[in-house]
């Protein structure tokens, strides 16, 4: 059996070459922590870019020499060395910052590269540890050639003091197979630390070549993205920051899940991000900094779910806006970073199964579908036959004669009956794989990720209570998901300091949901029931490709170019209603969406830093954005009209080719003109901006932003409608201050300007279905003076920060924040009788202020080298006030109210755990969110509110000797009612259970 050799440390681990040369091995560190990827300069050549370890090696001549360390994304130089070699002389030269305001500690140690042993020692540290990972004491470890020795303790740990020079390994304990290592290097005054685990010795061995075999596998594949910490902290607006660690460690699985963890922001419906108390429109999501189309067609924001953590490289949250941002940045822009090139091979398999409770093994209620809906793709089953799209004309004929409607109903299935089928357990299936490798050129790469992952999602015990015609229902309403996503990475990062990317993003999920409903009418003492059979299919691709060319005096430019696909088609959506056991053909409805857009993406960003005196430094940067969007919306729907003969019976009955040609029945087109329309959004944006540091205390960001923005609709079937167009032109300036005191303190204070705008849904006059089933329609409307639509919302942002930094890992925030919001747009109720008062639309109101404190802090406990402990913690207090309009205020019988989706209390906490030498950790998270709007009531009743609820998960992790990982999480555990309240009373409630997940991951 082989051994386990596991090394981590502060120095590279593997042999240069084994003739003795001379050279310079440079050692770089941020206290005590290696600074990887920083580029290095020898005598204005490149010197190459320290590794994984903050190391890089080269050979030298003798003489004076002048080295510099350059930040690679800035191209900001951190600092000048300076030193002098001998003939024959190599050296050992480590750099150690405390922070990048002052030159860092240096040490130096020259030597004579053919003789072993000279200068001062370095440290190998570490454990020994069996298959199991418990510790293995008296095992020995040899250095060869010297005679050096070192004995485990008890615990299985050592330490040794080596000399410097180049060292095979060797650890031994009888009943053990040999661990072997050749070719580590010890460094002066620089500590390794080593891992080691021995396998248990075969009684025969299969072959005696392999004994004593070992293999190295180095921990950390992927290049360290800088800790949120330290995002935080250098930012030069307020931001906050998640890593994939902290992602993966709390047990959430896509940036959803995650975000609802950062101060000031929740999550709605498990998707959509509220952030500062803003929602939806107020906020812009990026993907590798371009701009990203809602996956949601009928939303502005960004459907966080799709966006798995096998992915990711990183989540940053900026919640204060800057020129080269966006510029409806209001509530902030969630930054998403996919993975670059790996340092190392990676080929790993991932597997996993769960299940929830009252769901997993339970009966769910469903229908028939196609055979390709466990993959999530429909197969034609729910495809409108082209004769129906023809003979209705799109759903708008609706004076079908009964030989023609008889003739078309024949072309549809007479599938509408819901049935009971079992739950299996959720499961997932991730393959990972990539490289790179170090050219000539510079490195190259490439990183791949292929998943598929199916759920179940079921509503329990879910009550519906109407407060105007009161209704009291009960309901079921379950969820089959199918996902399945793609990411390809490849890249070239060149010596001379260029860089190219190509990065391949396809996401999409399916989800097969049926409801069903049954309870009476209160005020008839009637018996109703509807159904609800729905296929929808979501998907976004988009191919990007990222570069950035260093130029003359340390100035960079920066090239980005994106291309983009989102789509959703929900075939055959079927709905239908019976009242007192009769079928209400008025209700039945069958839809047949399919939504397009293609987005194509332009960027420039062109950096020059100037130092202007001793003291004072500043950065230009410019740059311009060009982003257009085509969308094509498709909506025909089609109905009954009822004409005589029983209703009394269920719709597969009731709806047969026999009562069509007997005229029972009639098949209508029920869409309007302007159910499918086309559209055009352009948005170009020029920026410039200036950081300026007046020595290390005080730091000037300013910078101003040009926002053209344009949007066009056209109904093609509607000739009498013209055309809809919003054009939306603002100069956007934002200004701030950072100002340091010592090592620990910072403050920030800063002002900004932003707009929001309507989205194209939300300008288009047709109907479209939320995730809840409820009816919208576009804020466009026709008047006797023409079409009437929403404008764009016009805000003033002011934000204050103070942070205190106890060290490199914990730190406190106090965060203040005040926006004015000139004619905010939100959801409302549409002016009609009948059903019409039950659908939604969009309104400008007058004016709206948002106002909020957020508390931040984290805190680590180191305990020996064995255990550490994490907590944070987090709270936001936010108050919101909207003044509504004239209509709005009629309608909704009160003249202010609170902004929809804001929680006037978040509250977010986090315990983790870590155990170093068994390799386990466990983590606790807690999240809670206040009492908010869901939407905005209609008079004489109040708004429903979504009631706060507290979520608790738990997640364990445990990594083995033969480089497996098993995972376990516990999500919801407390299982709160998910509900809804208007006027004081419960109008909807359900619960989802408590899910649990087990996870096993495989490093071939």
């Amino acid at each position: 059996m082989k051994s386990l050799f596991k090394i981590v440390g502060a120095a590279s681990l593997l042999c240069a070459p084994q003739a003795w040369s001379a050279e310079l091995y440079l050692n770089t560190f941020l206290g005590t922590n290696p600074l990887k990827d920083l580029e290095v300069e020898l005598d204005g050549r490149s010197f190459g870019r320290t590794d994984a370890q903050g190391a890089v090696v080269g050979q030298l001549e003798k003489g004076a020499h002048t080295l510099r360390i350059i930040e690679k994304e800035k191209k900001v130089t951190l600092t000048e060395y300076q030193f002098e070699l001998a003939e024959g002389e190599s050296a050992d030269l480590s750099l150690t910052f405390t922070d990048f305001e002052k030159p860092p500690a240096a040490s130096i140690d020259k030597y004579d590269p053919g003789q072993q042993g000279q200068g001062a020692p370095g440290v190998l540290q570490g454990y020994v540890l069996d298959g199991d990972n418990a510790p293995i004491a008296g095992a020995t470890l040899r250095l060869q050639p010297s005679d050096i020795t070192g004995t485990t303790d008890s615990n299985g740990s050592f330490q040794i003091e080596v000399p410097r020079g180049r060292y095979d390994l060797a650890v031994e304990k009888q009943g053990y197979d040999t661990a072997r290592s050749s070719g580590l290097r010890i460094v002066s005054g620089v500590g390794l630390s080593a891992n080691i685990t021995l396998m248990a010795a075969q009684a025969v061995a299969a072959d005696a070549s392999t004994a004593g075999v070992e293999e190295i596998v180095v921990v950390g594949s992927y290049k360290a993205s800088a800790k949120p910490i330290d995002i935080k902290r250098n930012s030069v607006a307020v931001t906050d920051a998640i890593s994939v660690e902290e992602l993966l460690k709390a047990g959430d699985s896509d940036v959803a899940a995650s975000l609802k963890r950062v101060v000031g922001v929740s999550i709605q419906g498990g998707r959509f991000a509220v952030v500062r108390g803003l929602a939806g429109r107020y906020i812009s999501t990026t993907l590798n900094d371009d701009l990203l189309s809602s996956t949601d067609p009928y939303r502005r924001d960004v459907e966080l779910d799709l966006f798995p953590a096998d992915i990711l490289a990183g989540i940053e949250i900026q919640k204060s806006f800057t020129a080269d941002m966006p510029g409806d940045t209001t509530g902030g822009i969630i930054k998403i970073g996919t993975k670059g090139l790996p340092d190392e091979y990676i080929n790993t398999l991932s597997a996993n199964v769960g299940g929830s409770t009252g769901t997993t093994g339970e009966k769910m209620v469903s229908y028939s579908g196609g055979d390709r809906d466990w993959f999530g793709y429909d197969d034609g089953t729910r495809k409108l036959p082209g004769s129906v799209r023809a003979g209705t004309n799109n759903g708008l004929r609706s004076n079908l004669s009964v030989a023609e409607s008889a003739a078309l109903a024949a072309q549809l299935s007479n599938n509408y009956n819901p049935y009971l089928r079992e739950a299996a357990p959720d499961f997932g299936l991730t393959y990972a794989l990539g490289n790179s490798f170090d050219r000539s050129i510079g490195r190259i790469g490439a990183y791949g990720t292929l998943a598929y992952d199916r759920s179940v999602e079921s509503r329990q015990d879910a009550i519906r209570h109407t407060i105007i015609d009161p209704v009291a229902t009960e309901y079921d309403r379950d969820i089959f998901r199918t996902a399945v996503d793609g990411y390809f990475v490849a890249g070239i990062e060149a010596n001379a300091g260029w860089k190219a990317y190509s990065k391949t993003t396809v996401l999409r999920e399916s989800e097969d949901t049926t409801a069903v409903e049954a309870g009476s009418d209160l005020d008839d003492d009637l018996a109703i029931s509807n159904a609800l059979l729905e296929f929808r299919e979501r998907q976004f691709i988009g191919q990007q490709f990222q570069g950035s060319i260093p130029l003359f005096h340390d100035q960079t430019v920066s090239l980005r170019a994106g291309l983009s696909r989102t789509s959703s088609e929900m075939p055959d959506r079927r709905s239908y209603s019976y009242i007192g056991n009769n079928f209400v053909a008025s209700s039945f409805e069958r839809l047949y969406s399919d939504l397009n857009e293609d987005g194509r993406d332009l960027g420039l960003d062109y950096l020059i830093p100037l130092q202007l005196t001793d003291s004072v430094k500043t950065t230009i940067k410019f740059g311009g954005l060009y982003n257009d969007r085509d969308r094509e919306n498709e909506l025909i729907r089609l109905g009954v009209r009822y004409r005589g003969g029983p209703t009394n019976d269920d719709p597969e009955a009731l709806l047969t080719p026999e009562n069509f040609t007997n005229g029972s029945f009639l098949l209508v087109g029920n869409s309007t003109t302007t159910d499918s329309y086309e559209a055009d959004q352009r948005s170009t944006a020029g920026y410039l901006t200036t950081q300026t540091d007046f020595g290390p205390e005080f730091t000037l960001v300013a910078g101003v932003r040009q926002d053209n923005f344009k949007t066009k609709l056209r109904f093609p079937n509607a000739n009498d409608t013209p055309e809809t167009s919003l054009t939306s032109n603002e100069l956007l300036p934002s200004v701030s201050g950072i100002y340091r005191y010592g090592d620990d303190w910072q403050f920030r204070a800063g002002y900004a300007r932003t707009v929001s705008r309507p989205s194209i849904t939300e300008l288009a006059p047709s109907i479209f279905f939320d995730d809840r089933g409820r009816q919208f329609v576009g804020c466009t409307v026709q008047t006797v003076s023409g079409l009437v639509s929403c404008k764009p919302s016009d805000i003033d942002n002011y934000d204050v920060r103070v942070e205190y930094y106890i060290n490199r890992q914990d730190s406190i925030s106090l965060a203040l924040f005040h926006k004015e919001i000139d004619d905010p747009l939100e959801r409302g109720y549409v002016r009609g009788s009948g059903s019409a008062t039950n659908a939604f639309t969009f309104r400008n109101s007058e004016s709206a202020t948002v106002s909020g404190i957020e508390l931040d802090g984290q805190l680590s406990w180191l305990f020996g080298t064995d255990h550490n402990l994490t907590t944070g913690a987090n709270i936001s207090y936010i108050e919101s006030e909207i003044k509504l309009d004239s209509e709005g205020a009629q309608l909704e019988g009160r003249s202010t109210r609170d902004l929809q989706g804001q929680s006037p209390v978040l509250f977010n906490s986090r315990v983790g755990y870590e155990h170093f030498p068994t390799q386990q950790s466990v983590t606790m998270t807690v999240n809670y969110f206040d009492d908010r709007i869901d939407v905005a009531g209609r008079t004489p009743v109040g708004p429903i509110y979504e009631m706060g609820r507290v979520i608790l998960n738990l997640t364990y992790e445990k990594e083995f000797a033969n480089r497996s990982k098993i995972g376990v999480k516990l999500r919801n555990l407390l299982n709160d009612d998910i509900r809804f309240e208007q006027n004081g009373q419960t109008i909807e409630r359900w619960k989802i259970g408590v899910n649990g997940e087990v996870s096993y991951t495989y490093k071939f």
